[in-house]
């Protein structure tokens, strides 16, 4: 049974996730998810950068990290508390990442 959380958690994926299961959400290690739901080992909820993006995936492949919430019920938004500094690295590494494997892997 899915029990809804009590305010909104940000968790980030440290591990590739497929989504290879009915309504999975597929991850890539750095993407941000907002999550909404538990049930035992799995969580159901959204990309952070694509709000369309709704799923499940186990919580072993993210780690929760501290936020803080804007809005109330249905419309709240977490966002990280992480210093800007950790922020603009961490986004630096996952737009090399990608570009790595656009030149790398895919060709």
């Amino acid at each position: 049974m899915w029990i809804a959380s009590k305010s909104p958690k940000l968790g980030v994926a440290v591990y590739n996730w497929k989504g290879d299961v009915r309504s999975g959400l597929p991850l890539e290690i750095g993407e941000t998810v907002q999550i909404l739901e538990e049930n035992g080992g799995w969580y159901r909820g959204f990309s952070t950068t694509n709000r369309s993006a709704w799923g499940i995936f186990p919580a072993c492949v993210v780690s929760i990290r501290p936020c803080t919430v804007k809005g109330s019920g249905a419309t709240a938004i977490a966002e990280l508390k992480d210093d800007p500094l950790v922020r603009e690295i961490a986004s630096v590494l996952r737009d090399w990442a990608r570009l790595w494997k656009k030149l790398y892997v895919n060709t």
